[in-house]
């Protein structure tokens, strides 16, 4: 817009400026009105010098009215974001005063909307945004951000264009389970009026916040509990988490049968007095895991247990699942009124006027009994004994795993695994190596039901392990040695340690040989994978040696060609050489002058003979002289 410009060049020319006792007062003093809307104002001079007033404005301007002292500005419809209206007043004495009208224009936001809104756990940083679309002017907006009754933020910009613009607060938080649930939205407000003034603040949409996090109890403390017979008993494992908990209880061994007829997916239990001991609740939700523990034990009753004069054959039972288990208590005891078995299997009420009663299970049907046998005595105390019941089975299968052939010097692992076995405190398993034992281990297992275990045997690898079988054998330590079931054997694993050569006789080798004989050269290595062999020769035997086969651990090389044979061995792991260095054994000197004696005499006698035949014509003819198996003449001229 070029007419603020050109105003203030009008002003230059045309006067001067009386602002410090300038008369002219605005009315409204400030405008802040909606774009599009209309606009007006009244500026009115007090001064007695008045000659005229007018408005300059490119919009709704007006020019000098003479000789009034009041004069209204107007805009139907405001065209502009920034305007700046200005009545000005001449005075008689050639003075001009001027007074700007401050215009704000405004425009409230399209929308004010929440962006990445999602679901959140506990402990994660997260951030939502508050986007404004098209509001004026910007440098007046302010953003609350609120989380129910709360302010948690608030933020202005620092925005300089008077036209709307859009704008985006964000609010960061780390997620809490109290959030959870808790409403956040944003408003967006203009300060260009008093509190409670101009048109109310644009908000977004509310935003639910879900946090999800573990279950914790209600009361997270373990509970002791005691319960009298004939009384009931509450357990309440309530508990607090996103997504909602579900619960799972688990009970006394001897509770099972009644446990097998109630729906134990909720929070609070009602055991029958009947049965005490550790009631297990977890409460669990994608979040985590959390337990807690009701131990509940019946109010003491008077026991003789220092002189309890019962006595239970056998005072031990160790029994496979499934199997008959039986036992007899008697009461030494004078003073016996009866006998009875209190168990949740094969239990017998107490009889009267016997000092013997049997018990017996035709199939134990589960891993943790303990039968009690109890006498009343006349005096009306009572005695208890328990019989230890030891409840197993040996593993469905031990097998070995993670076996492969290694190299010589590697260490590896071989794992055994044992699957489903009980007691797994008794369990010991046991390595061998051929007829050695390389380890045992044992296990610190509570459970007294079948659970799967493995036994890891760490080993480094040498050539003298190569083809020895490794096993494995689970037992249960419940008997006697010598007694109770064997124990199962994994199968056999063979190892196959690869390592390179090494000759037999690894030293190389200084040999004579004398002519006519025969040597043999021994190049034989150890390695696995089965080496493979190279000769290489004196270089006047390779011709020799062209049409033979030398992949072989054994040389046996002409007398004719001493030398150096060079042997090598060699595998994937590795190679290995060694020197034969082969030599002429030397000769008997007096068989070798006794030769050249015989020679040099057959000489002479053929020379001779030679004379003896001599021809007519002067030459000399030696005939039918047979030597060397051959017919060889010599003539030569007289």
């Amino acid at each position: 817009m070029m007419w603020p410009f050109i105003f203030s060049c009008l002003i230059a020319c045309t006067g001067k400026l009386v602002s410090t006792s300038c008369s002219l007062e605005l009315s409204p003093p400030r405008v802040v009105v909606r774009f599009g809307d209309s606009l007006s104002a009244n500026c009115t001079s007090s001064s007695d010098q008045t000659e005229g007033i007018g408005w300059e404005s490119p919009y709704g301007g007006v020019d000098l009215t003479q000789g009034v002292t009041s004069l209204l500005f107007k805009i139907d419809s405001v065209p502009e974001w920034e305007i700046g209206p200005m009545c000005f007043m001449n005075s008689r004495d050639g003075d001009q005063c001027t007074k700007l009208l401050p215009v704000t224009v405004y425009k409230m936001p399209d929308s004010v909307s929440l962006k990445n809104l999602s679901t959140v756990e506990e402990g994660q940083q997260f951030a939502i945004q508050c986007d404004i679309v098209n509001v004026a002017p910007a440098r007046n907006l302010s953003v609350l951000w609120h989380k129910g009754n709360y302010i948690m933020k608030s933020e202005i910009f620092d925005e300089s264009s008077p036209s709307p613009v859009s704008k985006s607060s964000v609010l960061t938080l780390t997620a809490h389970r109290d959030d959870d649930g808790a409403e956040i939205w944003c408003e967006a407000k203009l300060n260009l009026w008093p509190e409670e003034q101009g048109p109310p603040p644009v908000r977004s949409e509310a935003h639910t916040l879900t946090v999800l996090y573990p279950p914790t109890f209600t009361n997270d403390s373990n509970e002791n509990l005691e319960m009298t017979v004939g009384s009931e008993i509450s357990l309440n494992c309530t508990a607090r988490g996103n997504p909602i908990p579900s619960y799972h209880w688990q009970f006394p061994n001897f509770t099972q049968v009644w446990n097998r007829s109630h729906d134990v997916n909720h929070p609070i239990l009602t055991p029958p007095s009947e049965f005490p001991g550790v009631y297990t609740c977890t409460a669990s939700n994608s979040q985590g895991t959390v337990t807690k523990y009701f131990i509940i034990t019946e109010a003491p009753r008077e026991l003789v247990s220092t002189s309890c004069p019962l006595d239970i054959t056998p005072p031990r039972v160790v029994v496979r699942f499934g199997d008959s288990l039986s036992a007899n208590c008697t009461s030494s005891s004078n003073q016996t009124e009866g006998i009875g078995w209190e168990s949740p299997y094969g239990g017998v009420d107490l009889i009267y006027g016997v000092s013997s009663l049997p018990f017996k299970i035709d199939s134990v049907p589960e891993w943790e009994i303990e039968p009690m046998c109890y006498v009343n005595l006349h005096d009306d105390d009572q005695c208890v004994e328990v019989l230890p019941v030891t409840v197993y089975k040996m593993p469905d299968s031990v097998s070995l795993k993670n076996l492969r052939t290694v190299e010589e010097g590697q260490q590896f692992a071989i794992q055994c695994d044992i699957v489903n076995v009980a007691p797994a405190r008794h369990l010991s398993v046991l390595w061998h190596k051929g007829n050695y034992i390389m380890q045992s281990e044992t296990f610190d297992e509570s459970s007294p039901s079948p659970v799967s275990k493995s036994s890891v045997l760490t080993l480094t690898a040498h050539r003298d392990d190569d083809g020895a079988e490794i096993r494995c054998e689970a037992k249960l330590n419940l008997w006697p040695e010598e007694q109770g079931p064997p124990p199962v054997r994994s199968e056999a694993h063979t190892l196959t340690v690869l390592y390179p050569p090494t000759f037999t006789n690894a030293s190389n080798e200084n040999l004579e040989m004398t002519v006519g004989s025969k040597i043999s050269l021994n190049c034989t290595a150890r390695g696995n994978p089965v080496p493979s062999y190279h000769w290489q020769f004196p270089n006047f035997t390779q011709v020799l040696y062209r049409s033979h086969d030398v992949n072989h651990p054994i040389l046996t090389p002409s007398s004719e060609f001493p030398g150096v044979y060079t042997c090598t061995a060699s595998n994937s792991q590795g190679t290995v050489t060694k020197y034969f260095i082969v030599t002429e054994a030397p000769r008997d000197e007096t068989i070798i002058a006794a030769i050249v004696r015989l020679l040099v005499a057959f000489g002479l006698l053929l020379f001779l003979a030679c004379l003896v035949f001599r021809t007519h014509r002067g030459i000399f003819s030696c005939k039918k002289v047979d030597y060397l198996q051959g017919q060889p003449t010599s003539s030569v001229p007289v």
